[in-house]
């Protein structure tokens, strides 16, 4: 469903999801996402999430994703990226829970392999 890797060499905090998730599951996600943060120094890492393998979620779900996303957003990462989901729809969804700021704090790349691959 999801999983955090912190690369302390490469200063990488990176999270893969995938599969469906119900209201139960993001605020577990939430959660654990939170949990691993505290491990880190989060203004000396960069943040990769790559989302391609998430399917799409019932309503009820964007408002903790939304959640998610501010997040991702008011966490003072290095640097953050989001993985460019496949479908257009799907990522015009992401950009619009993540509000107005969305495209001034996260920077969207192709493949997860153009950041790890930078560090």
């Amino acid at each position: 469903m999801y999983t955090f890797d912190i690369n302390t060499t490469k200063k990488l905090f990176y999270v893969t999801t995938e599969g469906m998730f119900d209201t139960a599951k993001a605020e577990a996600y939430i959660r654990d996402f939170s949990a691993n943060l505290k491990k880190i120094n989060p203004s000396e890492y960069v943040f990769l999430i790559d989302s391609r393998k998430q399917i799409t979620s019932n309503p009820e779900v964007g408002e903790v994703l939304s959640n998610a996303l501010k997040l991702y957003m008011d966490t003072p990462f290095k640097k953050r990226y989001i993985v460019k989901l496949g479908s257009v729809i799907a990522m015009s969804q992401v950009k619009r829970l993540g509000g107005s700021q969305f495209s001034q704090k996260i920077d969207l790349v192709d493949t997860p392999e153009e950041i790890i691959n930078s560090l």
